[in-house]
């Protein structure tokens, strides 16, 4: 049986000194991964904004997009933490939708860049206001201090964690 925060019986709760329950918010980030994560939400999510790729490219396109529109292979590769020939077909799908584009790096002449076209843009852009809705939507009850709240410190979280390495 869960308690009134969802921490599983005989987990502990992980209360800190200050009050933070720590796994509560564990707990939380773990779900909202999991649902995120599968492939029949990421695809109602591209459907929804009437974006029509595969999960994959749609990673793909929202790191291109997080990037400025460009950035090496390599640095799309490590950001969706998969191999360079994965990335590559990935990004192939991409360039085959009219949504990105190839071109020889403007730092060194042996290596590739790859960007958003204009209609890559486009479609991020989609995506991105699609995203920001369902934020908004989710939390449009909210007082707009703890909106606020949420809005400083789940970066502040994430960037945290990743910087973090498991103990």
């Amino acid at each position: 049986m869960d308690d009134a925060d969802g921490v599983p019986a005989g987990v502990e709760s992980g209360t800190r000194d200050d009050g933070h329950d720590t796994a509560a918010t564990l707990i939380a980030l773990t779900r909202l991964v999991s649902l995120w994560s599968t492939i029949d939400y990421q695809q109602s999510i591209a459907a929804a904004s009437h974006v029509r790729l595969d999960p994959s490219a749609v990673r793909a396109l929202y790191v291109l997009g997080r990037e400025g529109g460009t950035a090496t292979p390599s640095q799309v590769a490590a950001e969706l933490r998969l191999s360079r020939p994965s990335t590559s077909k990935i990004l192939g799908r991409l360039s085959d939708a009219g949504l990105m584009q190839r071109a020889p790096s403007t730092r060194d002449r042996r290596s590739v860049s790859v960007s958003l076209t204009p209609l890559g843009e486009s479609r991020f852009a989609e995506l991105f206001g699609a995203g920001i809705s369902m934020i908004d939507t989710a939390t449009a009850a909210w007082d707009p201090a703890d909106r606020r709240a949420l809005n400083q410190l789940l970066p502040r979280l994430i960037t945290s964690l990743i910087s973090t390495p498991p103990q």
